[in-house]
């Protein structure tokens, strides 16, 4: 089976790609990907660093993505989950 995505969908996979990367963790690629140190800190204010690193790695490496939204919704716990939203 051979897949032979959309340019949206292409683009839909990058940026998940951007989102689920801890920077640092891929080889000869080391500044792609969300900066651990965004993760320290009171959750507030890791939501926005979050929100701010994702906007600004998606700018970087996949400019074709067009961001309606990017939301870092966080639980009692602690668990911060980033969406993005695109046009």
């Amino acid at each position: 089976m051979i897949w032979d995505p959309t340019t949206e969908e292409e683009i839909a996979q990058n940026v998940r790609s951007l989102v689920l990367t801890a920077q640092g963790s891929q080889p000869l690629a080391r500044a792609l990907g969300v900066p651990l140190a965004t993760l320290d800190g009171p959750v507030e204010v890791a939501q926005a660093r979050i929100a701010a690193a994702l906007q600004e790695q998606i700018r970087k490496h996949e400019p074709r993505a067009r961001v309606d939204r990017i939301s870092v919704d966080g639980d009692l716990d602690g668990h911060l989950r980033p969406t993005v939203r695109l046009r």
